[in-house]
């Protein structure tokens, strides 16, 4: 090609042909063009799949999985944007188990038992327990499963049942990657499933969609054995809804009760101090506070508290707090916090109204109206009241469709069930012994009068006539 002259016939992709040096030249080019095209193709089909290969193997290790809503395990995007939350996190020791969790005496030895045998496990890799809690909503179920993490050096992860069902088809791949993302933690995991019996539900009586179902039958697959690098930890209000599989898997069971008297009394001081004396006696001094025995009115609120859960006592303090930053002058007078526990007691018995059955509306009309004339009336869960007058006519209608007859005799009212289908064949008898019996019956009415029954007397008492028998012989 570094010639002018014409070279030799050479076969150039179509036949033998001479070419001039230039059109030589443009040949050779395009061939390691093309070679050059089909060498960045590859590469960019190489670094396409490689980049997603690790994203997933990053998103495995440190990446959090769409159902779960909070992790103490670090991830990516948490560490770009707090690294000095990161590094606290990372040189933090071990809490206790119980700090700033109030529970009645037993719950509190039996749960610390718990925490013990799961910091030991960890330390001896061991295998972990599963555990179920269970109990009125707002008795300290998730505070404790995240401080029993902390107590024992592991990672929790907070996922709820009611994120499982709107997912769909996509349920199942959802469901795995927790537990693949659970196995890769170097500390261990605990993972809280709470509203467990959101998804957990019995497969033979409850009726559950056919993606739900086999989001639990991954679910039980992956919990079929204990492991070393996950803890389970379910929480539930109603625990009688489980699939009899997950109570199988279930190794201890905690009752999560609603605190007693000296229980509340205790949150009460708690939350107090936090939300009350701790702002007001602070170097800013955001809240001021009234001269009164503050040890003395805690313990009658606690009283006054009676059935409420950890949660309502806590956000009566935040209600108390609210009461001095609304005030004028900043000050939080003990007439205030008097009107907040009368609020919160009436929100709570109106809850209690509402739980069982009867509607808030109801309950101040039973405690406002007056009675009504003819009988208080019976009142039910539906919010529907029948007078006691009415009661008598109530039975006569549905005494027909029941098979029953009601005779009314003065105020009382007596009453006649029909024969049963079955036994209709042997109160009849035949034609021939009716046909005997009529003929002995009418001769002997013509012979001597009738003997009366008590029933006849008694109805001719009432001034009612006695019917006689038909003279074609019919029996009455």
């Amino acid at each position: 090609c570094g010639t002018s002259q014409y070279i030799l016939p050479q076969t150039v992709s179509h036949g033998q042909y001479c070419v001039k040096p230039f059109e030589c030249c443009v040949i050779v080019a395009s061939h390691h063009q093309v070679a050059g095209l089909t060498l960045l193709a590859v590469g960019v089909y190489s670094a396409r799949n490689t980049t997603a290969v690790a994203g997933r193997y990053i998103e495995a290790r440190l990446g959090k999985p769409s159902l779960v809503r909070e992790t103490s395990r670090i991830t990516v995007g948490e560490a770009i944007k707090h690294p000095i939350k990161m590094a606290k996190r990372l040189k933090s020791k071990p809490q206790d188990a119980l700090e700033g969790v109030v529970l009645s005496p037993s719950l509190e030895e039996r749960v610390r038992d718990i925490a013990i045998a799961t910091r030991n496990t960890r330390q001896n890799r061991g295998l972990y327990r599963n555990i179920l809690m269970y109990g009125p909503p707002g008795t300290g179920k998730t505070l404790f499963a995240k401080k029993l993490a902390m107590h024992s050096g592991m990672d929790y992860a907070i996922m709820t049942g009611g994120d499982v069902a709107p997912m769909g088809r996509d349920g199942v791949t959802a469901m795995h990657k927790v537990f693949d993302w659970a196995n890769t933690s170097r500390r261990g995991l605990l993972l809280f499933v709470d509203e467990a019996d959101a998804f957990l539900r019995k497969r033979a009586t409850e009726k559950i969609s056919e993606d739900l179902r086999a989001t639990l039958n991954a679910f039980l697959y992956r919990t079929g054995e204990q492991s070393n690098k996950f803890m389970m930890v379910l929480a539930s209000n109603q625990p009688e809804q489980f699939d009899w599989a997950i109570n199988d898997r279930i190794d201890e069971i905690v009752n999560f009760a609603l605190p007693g008297l000296e229980e509340r009394e205790r949150l009460v001081r708690l939350y107090f101090d936090k939300y009350v004396l701790e702002p007001a006696t602070g170097g800013r001094q955001r809240m001021k506070l009234a001269q009164f025995d503050y040890g003395q009115k805690c313990s009658e609120i606690a009283k006054r508290t009676e059935g409420m859960s950890g949660r309502e006592i806590s956000k009566l303090g935040v209600a108390w707090q609210a009461a001095a930053y609304s005030s004028e002058d900043g000050v939080l007078t003990e007439a205030m916090i008097d009107a907040r526990v009368d609020d919160a007691v009436k929100q709570h018995l109106q809850k209690m109204d509402w739980l069982h059955g009867e509607g808030g509306e109801e309950a101040e009309a039973k405690s406002t109206a007056a009675p009504l004339a003819g009988g208080t009336g019976s009142g039910g869960k539906m919010g529907f009241n029948l007078p006691l007058s009415e009661a008598p006519q109530a039975e006569a209608v549905i005494a027909p469709a029941l098979g029953i007859n009601t005779k009314e005799e003065g105020k009382s009212i007596q009453q006649e069930v029909t024969p049963a289908p079955s036994d209709m064949k042997s109160a009849i008898p035949e034609k021939e012994e009716v046909c005997d019996d009529a003929v002995k019956a009418e001769t002997q009415s013509l012979d001597q009068p009738a003997a009366s029954t008590p029933s006849e007397d008694r109805m001719e008492n009432e001034g009612k006539t006695v019917p006689s028998p038909q003279k074609d012989g019919t029996p009455v």
